[in-house]
């Protein structure tokens, strides 16, 4: 438009100069003067209203500026939010989640969740709950009940099973690909460890039974018997009538048994006791005597036959309570050995007298 204006204004001026020379009407040349100048102010005016609209587009309002700012304010917001997520260890996580059980599981294993890497950490939770859903129990008892199945078995069973369960610790840190201080048998054997110290400390080569001032009228080895079969029988406790711990030599009771019998055995101020009251020559033989009778009464097994498995637990035993070959306890003995009643085979088992006091 502009353009066309310049041409008009041109062609209009010079028709006006031409028309004046001439002294012709100067109209139609005003004319076209006029209309250029018309052409070019509407041009300049539209020009200068296309910059303003272009001016304002690329001009961001106060609206635009603070939507903009807010945008920032909220991606700053989400990024450190997003870094706050980043850094949130793995205990951490499971601490808001599970605050009860994170709770019994410091107060059972003692250690400080906080201080281990979130690997540590996950593998130790991971493996007390397996164990947890082993025992179909919550974490806060489940040590208990490990503590109870170990009450069965006797001290000298438990440095060989300590041993037997570092070797399936290994296997256990290999199956399921985790660290061997992380793993349920790492946790067993501190158990197994605990229930150790407290059979040590409170056994009977550690607490000796004194007389009973009541029974003045016993002679010094008829209280002394007294006393021996009280602790033979108050380490077998509440399991006498309990098959599990009690038939055969190869009981957890049999091996209890064993333990208290050895303890009197060696114990040099319980000899000297009974040589200063006349009765240390048979002081040995009162032990045995007594603890026959307790091995026949509740483990339904021969004193020597108990020696022989304490001894040697690798070592096969030939009883005369229990057929070698079914295992039947129907047996009858006869004057050529002892029969089975359940599958007829006959045996012999001898049975001697050696302590194998050397051993212990």
């Amino acid at each position: 438009m502009k353009i066309a204006g310049y041409v008009f204004a041109v062609i209009g001026g010079l028709a006006l100069i031409g028309g004046l020379a001439a002294g012709h009407s100067v109209f139609g040349p005003l004319f076209w003067l006029a209309l250029g100048i018309v052409l070019i102010y509407f041009g300049k005016k539209k020009e200068e209203e296309k910059r303003s609209a272009k001016s304002e587009a690329t001009t961001p309002s106060n609206d635009n500026i603070h939507q903009n700012v807010n945008t920032q304010m909220v991606s700053a917001d989400a990024g450190k939010e997003e870094v706050k997520r980043e850094t949130t260890t793995y205990w951490e996580k499971y601490k808001s989640e599970n605050p009860a059980k994170a709770s019994q599981l410091q107060a059972l294993l003692g250690v400080d969740f906080s201080l281990l890497s979130d690997n540590d950490a996950q593998e130790k939770i991971n493996s007390v709950n397996r164990l947890c859903s082993q025992y179909s129990c919550e974490i806060k008892d489940v040590k208990k009940r490990c503590l109870q199945d170990l009450e069965q078995f006797p001290l000298s069973f438990l440095s060989k099973m300590i041993e037997m369960t570092e070797k399936e610790k290994e296997q256990e840190a290999f199956n399921f690909n985790i660290a061997q201080e992380n793993t349920v048998c790492a946790m067993m054997i501190g158990w197994m460890k605990e229930r150790k110290e407290i059979l040590e400390n409170s056994n009977v080569y550690n607490n000796h039974i004194e007389d009973d001032p009541a029974e003045d009228q016993l002679t010094p080895e008829e209280s002394f018997r007294k006393r021996y079969t009280n602790a033979l029988l108050k380490r077998i406790g509440g399991n006498a009538n309990n098959a599990l711990f009690c038939e055969g030599y190869d009981s957890p009771i049999a091996h209890e048994l064993m333990d208290v019998m050895y303890a009197f055995l060696k114990d040099t101020t319980e000899k000297e006791r009974a040589d200063s009251h006349g009765y240390g020559k048979r002081y040995t033989s009162v032990i045995i005597e007594e603890t026959e009778k307790v091995t026949k009464q509740y483990c339904h097994a021969a004193l020597q036959e108990c020696v022989e498995h304490f001894n040697f637990p690798n070592k096969k035993v030939v009883t005369s309570f229990r057929c070698p070959y079914c295992g039947s306890w129907k047996v009858w003995d006869e004057d050529y050995g002892f029969e089975c009643a359940e599958c007829g085979c006959t045996w012999h088992a001898p049975l001697g007298y050696n302590l194998y006091l050397e051993k212990h």
